[in-house]
Formats: C-alpha cells, sequence, structure tokens
C-alpha cells in the first residue's frame, strides 16, 4: 500500500500544473488538440518506459544466459523488435495526423500570406562592380 500511495503522490504532483492552470476548451479543436497532446506525452513516457524495461530486463539477466546463447540472441531480438514497432508506430501515427490535418500541430494552419505585387527593391549594386 505504501508503494501505492507513493505513486499516486508522484502521479498527482505531477499533474497539479496540468489542474493549476485549467481551462476549458472553448472548441471542439482546442479539446482535440487537448487530447492529442495528453495521448502524445503518454506515448512517449510509454516509450521511455519501454527503453527502462528493456535494458533493466538485460542488465539483470544477461548472466544468465551463459548456457544458452540462442535464448540471448531471441532475447536481444525480440526486445529491440518491440522498442522499434513502439517508435515506429509513434512515428506512423504522427505522419497521419500531419498528412490529414495539415502540418504543425493539430489544427493549426499558418494564414497565407497575401502575394506581392512588386519584387521587393534591394537598392543599386552598380558600385560593386565598378573596378
Amino acid at each position: 500500500m505504501s508503494l501505492l500511495r507513493t505513486v499516486a503522490l508522484f502521479l498527482g504532483t505531477l499533474a497539479y500544473p496540468l489542474v493549476a492552470l485549467a481551462a476549458a476548451p472553448k472548441s471542439f479543436s482546442e479539446l482535440a488538440e487537448m487530447v492529442v497532446g495528453i495521448v502524445d506525452t503518454g506515448t512517449g513516457v510509454l516509450i521511455v518506459l519501454g527503453f527502462v524495461a528493456y535494458f533493466w530486463g538485460i542488465s539483470t539477466n544477461i548472466l544468465k544466459f551463459e548456457d544458452d546463447p540462442e535464448k540471448r540472441k531471441a532475447y536481444f531480438f525480440w526486445g529491440l523488435l518491440v522498442l522499434f514497432v513502439m517508435v515506429s508506430i509513434w512515428g506512423i501515427i504522427g505522419l497521419l495526423a500531419n498528412t490529414l490535418f495539415g502540418g504543425g500541430s493539430f489544427g493549426i494552419r499558418a494564414a497565407p500570406q497575401p502575394a506581392e505585387s512588386a519584387p521587393a527593391d534591394f537598392g543599386d549594386f552598380s558600385e560593386l562592380n565598378s573596378e
């Protein structure tokens, strides 16, 4: 129970700025941006935890695999494959979000710039070639 209480206190401390600075979304676009931000942050945290768990498992089991080198190879291969799939799915989802909802962050698009009628005047450069 003490570990659960410690974890809850830690997560509550991390979430306090979200609660203190909370503002209700004013439109569906803001709500979607908020949800995408939370999912994106959660995905990053899960990927980091996956890397930590993989390297922790390697460090604790490396001496147990001395008898069976095939088991060691399989452990390393499948662990790296799972980490690759996690990171690549995150990239594929980001690619889909950028493709479907435009570049940049979700729902924010740059305003089109008006075309200028005349080219910019950079002055007379004839004095540079006066030699």
